[in-house]
């Protein structure tokens, strides 16, 4: 058997839950993105890393790296751009000099309460067409799903 023969037992695309979650997530990013992203001349790993920071300020590189699912060297270009742009500043952590923090901005914080509104209106758009306990229900799942693959 050739490779192009390989098809994948009872695994259509409509229970492929991976392809459902990835198309899902591109559609909202791109929804994003074209709504309110460009205009504040942010990407969505920049909004994700603001969004990140503002539960809790000061992370490390790393741990912010790996919350946002980003390979190192990426992040870091990630953060000189962020910084270029005045949305966030790095810092030496005043604990383990081997260690940089990243802070929010005044900008940074800015930038991010310009972009929420039109992301608070494609998420709810999204799941609307959930009931409150089916909502709960995949917070959940995806809470679980996230703490097993991600952290």
């Amino acid at each position: 058997m050739s490779n192009t023969d390989f098809t994948p037992p009872n695994l259509g695309l409509d229970r492929n839950v991976a392809f459902q979650m990835a198309s899902i997530i591109y559609r909202l990013e791109q929804d994003l993105r074209d709504s309110s992203l460009r205009k504040l001349d942010i990407t969505y790993v920049h909004f994700r890393v603001l969004q990140y920071l503002l539960e809790e300020d000061g992370k490390p590189i790393g741990d912010i790296a790996r919350a946002i699912v980003a390979k190192p060297a990426v992040f870091s270009r990630v953060i000189d751009q962020m910084e270029q742009r005045s949305l966030v500043r790095r810092a030496p952590d005043p604990d383990d000099n081997r260690l940089t923090r990243v802070y929010l901005t005044d900008s940074g914080r800015e930038k991010y309460a310009q972009a929420w509104p039109a992301a608070h209106r494609i998420i709810n758009f999204a799941l609307e067409v959930l009931t409150p306990q089916e909502r709960e229900s995949l917070e959940i799942c995806l809470k679980k799903i996230g703490e097993h693959v991600c952290f």
